[in-house]
């Protein structure tokens, strides 16, 4: 990296550090409505009112939520095309993933993004989908968690990879690809702090927070960081090629995904149930 790189690296860094101080952590081109719908989705009794009057106040988005509702993932026995029925049939947690996942989608999608910005945000948008689908699979097959809040966990953790990188498009000189020690040492935390200020619950906070930890304190029973941790995990060493070793992760042992022996960890035997929520996301 030049001496002016590595200055400019710098003065970033400064301003993502006078953000967290603040609390100051607007994701640039997420929708207002996206976050009045995960504050309105977080008091203890829920309006419902409230939700679908946000929801319908962009049709883009009402549209996306009716399509999730009728998709492979959430089907009920017939196609609806009422909006207040869909956001019944797939309850808060599942209203919650559709609009993150139609603000991602649109974040991706910006004409005024350059074309390397919008390949690097299309990145970002796969690996919430990817980690999402995992999550899920992971909370209903092993565990006795929300498999909706899990799936919520995995598309929300990357959101401060995507805050990081929105706000490096304020720093003309600053290329992506030297972000990555930026985004490695920040994004968890910034994550955190979004959640935070969305009024996420305790346990999702925590796993976002968390969320690198290859080996997280073992609890009574399994929580949304193990979840998040272990989806992670095993689509990192999909991805790479490289076997995953159960006996060098005990997070994997302890959740019952693989046995101590098993040299090569994956979720193949769940690739339809990870398939149909991943294309239920895509949309």
């Amino acid at each position: 990296m030049s001496a002016e790189a590595m200055q400019t690296a710098a003065g970033f860094v400064q301003q993502l550090a006078g953000d967290l101080n603040k609390g100051d952590l607007e994701l640039p081109m997420f929708p207002d409505s996206v976050v009045r719908i995960q504050q309105a989705c977080q008091v203890e009794e829920v309006n419902i009112d409230e939700v679908i009057q946000i929801i319908s106040s962009d049709p883009a988005l009402a549209a996306r939520v009716l399509e999730l509702s009728n998709s492979a993932a959430i089907r009920g026995a017939s196609e609806i095309s009422d909006l207040r029925q869909a956001v019944i049939r797939m309850g808060n947690k599942l209203v919650q993933s559709s609009v993150i996942a139609f603000a991602l989608r649109q974040a991706e999608r910006n004409e005024a993004l350059t074309d390397e910005s919008r390949k690097a945000l299309k990145e970002i948008w796969e690996e919430s989908v990817e980690l999402a689908a995992r999550c899920h699979v992971i909370a209903k097959k092993f565990t006795k968690l929300n498999a909706d809040e899990a799936l919520l966990t995995g598309l929300l953790s990357v959101l401060g990879r995507l805050y990081i990188f929105l706000k490096s498009q304020e720093f003309g000189t600053l290329d992506y690809s030297e972000l990555e020690t930026i985004l490695a040492d920040w994004h968890p935390a910034i994550a955190k702090a979004i959640a935070e200020s969305w009024d996420m619950s305790e346990e999702l906070v925590d796993a976002l927070e968390s969320q690198l930890d290859t080996d997280p304190p073992v609890r009574e029973t399994a929580s949304l960081t193990e979840v998040l941790t272990a989806a992670r995990l095993i689509l990192q060493h999909s991805v790479s090629g490289d076997p995953l070793v159960a006996s060098e992760y005990p997070l994997v042992q302890r959740l019952g995904i693989a046995n101590h022996d098993e040299t090569s960890v994956t979720l193949d035997d769940h690739e339809e149930a990870i398939d149909t929520i991943r294309r239920g996301l895509r949309g």
